[in-house]
């Protein structure tokens, strides 16, 4: 769980789940820290054997040689080794499988961003750009359903499973489901369509002209390629209803004390 495969489909969805929230404005980030936050405390640290410090000062002292660890009050400092989480005025983290995470969503279903840096090699390009590799940050998102439990890693079946005891939520589990099956069915028709339309158009060149044949078949590589662009689409989309599931089941407590 501490990273996604890069060759299978949790490493697509991480990419995806990157692509939604680099949309939203650091203000919006800063937000959803804030409002995640325990409202009754100001600052404190949870350490592993379960011991709360409370402090109205929190702040992380990475050092470079040394221990790390968070200082209270200018006062007390404890090794992050010790700790589980805790609070400043900013945000409230949690250890995490890739460190200590801030929490963005507070309910019933906590959710967690981690953020991960991974590199890639790009090829020089015609343009004088050398190649070479390339440094990125995605970001991850983690579940915990309870504060006290453990955190999963954002999946399509985490959510189903979280959720699974509330109506109102599964439907968007379900409608991520269906619309899934209808993007595969559509993948693999845009792959068809791209090789089958190169195919036919190399047969249909005719000197430096293209027949009938290759016309078809160049249409039908382009068709090819323009739906599988909107079909990208519809899949980051998609993953929208994964979110939506899990603010639906937060939103019950909400509801019940309405009643």
């Amino acid at each position: 769980m501490k990273r996604f495969l890069q060759n299978g489909r949790p490493f697509i969805l991480v990419c995806i789940l990157s692509t939604l929230f680099s949309c939203k404005s650091v203000q919006q980030m800063q937000e959803d820290r804030q409002n995640a936050r325990e409202k009754d405390r100001k600052s404190f640290v949870q350490k592993t054997d379960g011991e709360i410090i409370e402090a109205n000062e929190a702040r992380l002292r990475q050092p470079l040689f040394g221990k790390s660890t968070i200082e209270l009050d200018q006062d007390q400092r404890i090794p992050l080794r010790d700790i589980r989480a805790y609070q400043n005025n900013e945000a409230y983290y949690l250890r995490t499988p890739l460190g200590f995470s801030p929490r963005i969503k507070k309910g019933l279903i906590n959710v967690y961003l981690a953020t991960e840096m991974y590199t890639t090699y790009e090829a020089p390009s015609g343009y004088g750009r050398p190649g070479g590799t390339r440094t990125h940050t995605r970001y991850v998102y983690y579940l915990q359903k309870g504060n006290d439990a453990e955190v999963e890693q954002m999946q399509p079946k985490v959510v189903e499973r979280y959720v699974q005891d509330y109506a109102p939520a599964m439907e968007y589990v379900n409608m991520y489901f269906q619309t899934q099956k209808k993007v595969k069915t559509w993948s693999i028709i845009n792959t068809a369509a791209v090789f089958g339309g190169l195919v036919v158009a190399s047969q249909g060149i005719s000197g430096n002209n293209l027949n009938a044949a290759g016309y078809a078949g160049a249409g039908l590589f382009i068709g090819g390629l323009v739906n599988g662009f909107v079909n990208k689409i519809r899949r980051v989309k998609n993953v929208r209803n994964l979110e939506l599931a899990v603010d639906e089941y937060n939103f019950q407590t909400r509801v019940k004390k309405r009643k």
